[in-house]
């Protein structure tokens, strides 16, 4: 009976997923390329008109991102870009932490893990893009993508694909919620992120698993700190008085 039950339900048009997966696309795209501020507001209209499609599948892709938190709602202004609060910063890199963590620890215990090449050169490209990233916003985008490439391969060494996924959902919501309330950056900074990510290629090199997993939490827990004290500061309001 429940068979038969489940056929009876309407299933939505193929054509209407794909619309509104092309908008959830581009949405993620406008929230991790062009750092819109939180608080500001989604302009819908704009994406149905830029996207040639119906605010229909435009509000559906909303709506998922609003289900994450991504995104907020307004009665009367509407759905906006999140504000961050400090705990839900916290919780996202405590589940990074965890995640990546364990990742190493799984696969540091197999027998003769074989560290990939990959990470040396990811480690090299940071250090020479770290050069001139201050001065060049391309550079910049691309020590940035260096970094998240470095994190999801040692999350990809541990073999398991859903932990990847979750690695890959919680690199989202970090990203965004990170987007347009940046710390500055700096030479100290990017080389110190550089370093950091040396130290714990080398620890894999040496064998040496524990060693490997306290440079990994260290660099997280530096990163996390860095990114609340920031988001801690009183900050501009589109009338020029500050906000906490």
């Amino acid at each position: 009976m429940a068979r038969s039950t489940a056929r009876l339900r309407p299933q939505e048009p193929e054509s209407q997923k794909t619309l509104e997966n092309r908008a959830h696309d581009a949405l993620v795209t406008w929230l991790t390329e062009e750092h819109p501020q939180p608080g500001q507001t989604v302009p819908i209209r704009e994406f149905s008109r830029m996207l040639g499609m119906s605010r229909t599948p435009v509000r559906s892709a909303v709506g998922r991102l609003h289900e994450r938190g991504l995104l907020s709602y307004d009665s009367i202004a509407g759905f906006t870009v999140a504000v961050p609060s400090l705990s839900s910063l916290y919780e996202l890199f405590e589940l990074r932490l965890m995640i990546e963590s364990h990742s190493l620890r799984r696969y540091t215990e197999q027998e003769g893990p074989t560290v990939p090449q990959f990470l040396d050169d990811l480690v090299a490209e940071a250090t020479e893009l770290a050069e001139g990233a201050i001065q060049d916003t391309a550079q910049y985008i691309a020590f940035r993508e260096n970094d998240s490439r470095f994190h999801r391969t040692l999350v990809e060494m541990s073999g398991l694909p859903r932990l990847l996924a979750l690695h890959d959902d919680l690199h989202l919501s970090i990203h965004v919620t990170r987007a347009g309330l940046e710390a500055p950056m700096n030479r100290e900074r990017l080389d110190a992120a550089v370093d950091e990510h040396r130290k714990i290629v080398e620890a894999l090199r040496a064998g040496d698993g524990l060693a490997a997993r306290e440079a990994l939490e260290s660099h997280i827990l530096r990163v996390r700190d860095q990114t609340i004290v920031f988001l801690s500061r009183p900050r501009p309001t589109v009338g020029g008085s500050y906000a906490r």
